[in-house]
């Protein structure tokens, strides 16, 4: 079994490559989805199981601690997904949920817009500066788009940057 933490996931993956890897599983028949939530407003735990029939089984294990954000040294939203053989029930991977959700979330909007965008926007308007601001914005940018973008938030020191491919 591999661990898989957020440095090998950084190395490894990149914006057009999980774009079309997520456009081809957005393709496929859909998956078997469960989820489960915990705790209150202060801290949950939050549990999605998933079964790829006959390929993967997995789960990915979340937790919310929006306190977290006020001393900055965690992240309010951490996780890990643990994923099986569907075939077999082998445990593979335990996969740092949280560096490959960031990912995820990113290239899917990327994805999007590729789909349901004019075909030459001249600007990307992201509201919020949050942890997703920059990464949704490398995400479009290293994708087929073509424009500028703009970033909006209301954090002084990151509010209104704008952004352009290099």
């Amino acid at each position: 079994m591999r661990f898989i933490d957020a440095d090998e996931i950084r190395s490894v993956l990149t914006f057009p490559l999980l774009v079309a890897a997520l456009e081809a599983a957005h393709r496929r028949p859909k998956i078997e989805v469960q989820d489960a939530v915990l705790g209150n407003e202060k801290g949950q735990y939050f549990v999605r199981h998933a079964v790829d029939s006959g390929r993967y089984m997995a789960s990915k294990l979340i937790t919310s601690f929006p306190a977290n954000l006020d001393s900055g040294a965690l992240p309010a939203v951490q996780a890990i997904c643990v994923l099986f053989d569907g075939s077999n029930g082998r445990p593979l991977a335990v996969i740092d949920g949280t560096e490959i959700t960031y990912w995820r979330t990113a290239a899917d909007s990327a994805l999007g817009a590729k789909i349901l965008a004019p075909l030459s926007p001249e600007t990307l308007l992201v509201v919020g500066a949050g942890e997703m601001s920059t990464r949704l914005i490398h995400a479009h940018l290293r994708s087929d788009h073509r424009f500028g973008a703009c970033l909006f938030g209301t954090v002084p020191k990151s509010a209104q940057r704008k952004w352009r491919r290099d």
